[in-house]
């Protein structure tokens, strides 16, 4: 099958691409954290986590309208229909720049009065967390202008433009870290400042490759209430559930903030960064094979679509596992080579939120099979109800007293229901075949996680924190998870792909 072979090929490829990226982006996503944390300290730091969380607070509408922009622009890519495409792509740009100046007053009003008066900031700082709030508001409308221009470079799976994206914002975040150390001015103003201007410079970046690059996909004037309806319709149910994800993890936040204080959001952040910086090897990954799988949607290839899911949910799945069970082994001992001082509780958030990401890793081909189809309205009630009842449980064990682990392992668990509900419900959406996913998936990533998991962080224990024990047992680790993923973890096909292909995207190919 030659198109199917050029399909794994260009999947290979971009993933390629994104994995040079994401080296690039979390070395330097580490080592700025760490000065980050220094130069600020715990209280500056917990409060540009709080503040940001008030401003993030709305992106539930941005992430429900970039789905649909995506979803879009890469089906009418698909289908080959090249004036629908430009339409598509600019009603996407008009609906973002609306978007944008919509949240923007709406933030301007309801924000600054949370923030001076529900928010648990020291009186001394207030002035301070107001600049802050004011640059990371101006980010994030620049981050939803920037969305279409984003979404237009996945659909076409240009993912060599993000590794060279990546040595320029690379170079541009030292940059930051730099004036911070050096600059007179107050630390974490300036901080909120800098990632302000960065934003607006990658923003230009990608205007302007867009409108070099994609000839059959330029902005035209255009003002098609078809097309917006279509996106409203889309990011309608698909607000509902970006709605209550966001609202839930800001609510955590700002729970943790009521009664906890600022080292504990110091400490989620540390944790939330950490997991972030981790989960973009799947995220690179995913990134590779969504484009194709909505096009073999959108063209009704049905057994390549197929493929794409059973395989690309193990990959996914172990991709995440093999740096989770030598992290969790040595969290401590890599916190203290990384921050040095940090916030007691965040090795443990980490562990919990790292439960989360597991689940979502399998999950996530799911997720891109609901979103190829445009069939979201169930799938969405469904699982929005499920993530919201994680904010009155959050408040309840905070208010008992409990400690905030107990919070992040009550959202690990909700998410494994959300799991259980979406995989029950694609039998009827895509009809999948729930005995053949459990035989290919579910039970290989079960036996790879219960044979590769205990026995390496159980040796880690025995020994006091070293680099030698932290070398020898990631070595073991890495060998003996590969070993259970290569021998329990992939079936026939699979291996004798491995065999005749080091590059394991090439599953996909027969």
């Amino acid at each position: 099958m030659p198109d199917s072979n050029n399909k794994s090929q260009q999947i290979a490829k971009n993933t390629i691409y994104l994995y040079l990226r994401m080296f690039l982006v979390m070395g330097v996503s580490l080592y700025t954290s760490r000065v980050v944390l220094r130069v600020l300290g715990f209280e500056d730091f917990g409060i540009y986590n709080v503040v940001g969380s008030v401003v993030v607070f709305m992106s539930f509408l941005q992430a429900a309208l970039r789905n649909a922009t995506f979803r879009y622009i890469t089906f009418e890519l698909g289908k080959g229909d090249l004036q629908k495409l430009k339409e598509t792509y600019s009603m996407a740009i008009n609906c973002h720049v609306l978007l944008a100046v919509v949240l923007f007053v709406i933030m301007e009003i309801g924000g600054v009065w949370f923030l001076n008066s529900i928010l648990n900031i020291a009186p001394d700082r207030l002035i301070a967390a107001n600049w802050v709030y004011q640059f990371s508001l101006i980010t994030f409308c620049l981050s939803i202008i920037r969305t279409p221009y984003e979404s237009n470079i996945m659909a076409h799976e240009r993912m060599d433009f993000y590794a060279l994206t990546s040595i320029v914002e690379v170079v541009l975040r030292l940059a930051v870290v730099y004036c911070l150390i050096i600059t007179p001015f107050d630390k974490l103003e300036a901080y909120a400042f800098l990632l302000m201007v960065l934003a607006l410079l990658l923003n230009i970046w990608y205007m302007v490759f867009c409108k070099w690059k994609f000839t059959d996909c330029k902005y035209i004037k255009c003002w098609d209430y078809s097309i917006l309806k279509n996106f409203a319709s889309y990011s309608g149910w698909a607000v509902l559930v970006n709605g209550a994800t966001i609202t839930r993890t800001q609510c955590i936040s700002i729970f943790f903030n009521i009664f906890l204080g600022v080292i504990a959001n110091a400490a989620l952040g540390i944790a939330n960064q950490v997991v972030s910086a981790l989960n973009t090897f799947v995220t690179n990954f995913t990134q590779a094979f969504k484009p194709q799988l909505i096009k073999s949607w959108a063209n009704n290839d049905h057994d390549y679509f197929m493929r794409i899911i059973m395989s690309s949910s193990k990959i996914s799945y172990y991709l995440l596992l093999l740096i989770t069970i030598p992290l969790v082994a040595n969290i401590d001992f890599l916190l203290k080579i990384w921050l040095v001082d940090y916030p007691p509780m965040a090795s443990i958030y980490i562990i919990a939120i790292l439960l989360y990401y597991l689940i979502d890793a399998l999950q996530e081909p799911l997720v891109t099979s609901v979103h190829a189809t445009g069939n979201l309205r169930f799938h969405q009630i469904m699982i929005a109800s499920i993530v919201v009842l994680v904010i009155p449980a959050s408040y309840i064990i905070l208010k008992c007293g409990y400690s905030g682990t107990y919070v992040l392992i009550a959202n690990a668990i909700a998410n494994l229901i959300c799991a259980l509900g979406r995989t029950i419900y694609m039998k009827r959406l895509i009809n999948l075949d729930l005995g053949l996913y459990l035989r290919k998936v579910v039970f290989p990533v079960l036996i790879v996680t219960v044979l590769s998991a205990p026995l390496p962080i159980y040796l880690t224990s025995l020994y006091s924190d070293s680099w030698k024990t932290l070398l020898l047992t990631s070595a073991f680790s890495l060998v003996l998870t590969m070993a259970c993923i290569f021998f329990l973890g992939l079936d026939k096909t699979e291996k004798r792909i491995l065999y005749s292909m080091p590059i394991i995207n090439r599953v996909f190919k027969h």
